[in-house]
């Protein structure tokens, strides 16, 4: 067990040292300032240090409160200026869904990654019209955030747990095992 120990801990080491090397090539831009971004999204923003250059917002009277909290980090309200900015090779964007679709597709249209909370849009059409603007712009990154109780295979099991007779339930689990520290039996 030392044995299979000593090369875990050399593979931490070295995947340390490869994170450290690579960092981003390039700044990063958020826009949406909400609850779920503010509690979920820029804490791990945070911890995988994401360079972020802007956050946009809809609201002029937060825009000093956002480069107080934070520092380093120019607030604007105008996602011209963050899509102009050629230092910033991708957008976050987390905002009310009815506008993801609208921003989501300007984003592409500059050429930059995108990553979109769910819906990214509201039809078949729009899906199609992203799609499309991505191959425009040479088929940059674009990540849509999905909540496992909302994707489709949580939907259908909902369904099926409400044909149960009895009360049902379910739990998810990733099991790991011993790489790099975890034990697939309490995983």
């Amino acid at each position: 067990m030392e044995y299979v120990k000593s090369i875990i801990d050399r593979y931490k080491h070295l995947r340390s040292l490869r994170q450290l090397g690579e960092g981003y090539r390039g700044m990063y831009a958020f826009v949406g300032i909400g609850n779920h971004s503010t509690s979920n999204l820029y804490p791990v923003l945070s911890y995988l240090h994401v360079p972020l250059k802007y956050i946009g917002c809809k609201s002029h009277d937060k825009l000093p409160l956002i480069e107080r909290a934070y520092p380093g980090v120019k607030a604007t309200t105008s996602l011209a200026e963050i899509l102009s900015d050629d230092e910033v090779k991708g957008v976050f964007v987390s905002i009310a869904p009815e506008a993801h679709f609208d921003i989501g597709i300007k984003v592409l249209e500059s050429g930059k990654a995108l990553f979109v909370e769910k819906p990214p849009c509201r039809n078949a059409q729009q899906l199609m019209q992203l799609a499309d603007a991505r191959k425009k712009a040479g088929n940059p990154t674009v990540v849509v955030g999905l909540q496992k109780r909302m994707s489709p295979a949580m939907q259908l099991l909902k369904k099926e747990l409400a044909r149960c007779s009895e009360p049902m339930t379910y739990n998810l689990r990733y099991l790991t095992g011993a790489y790099p520290e975890g034990d697939a039996l309490l995983d």
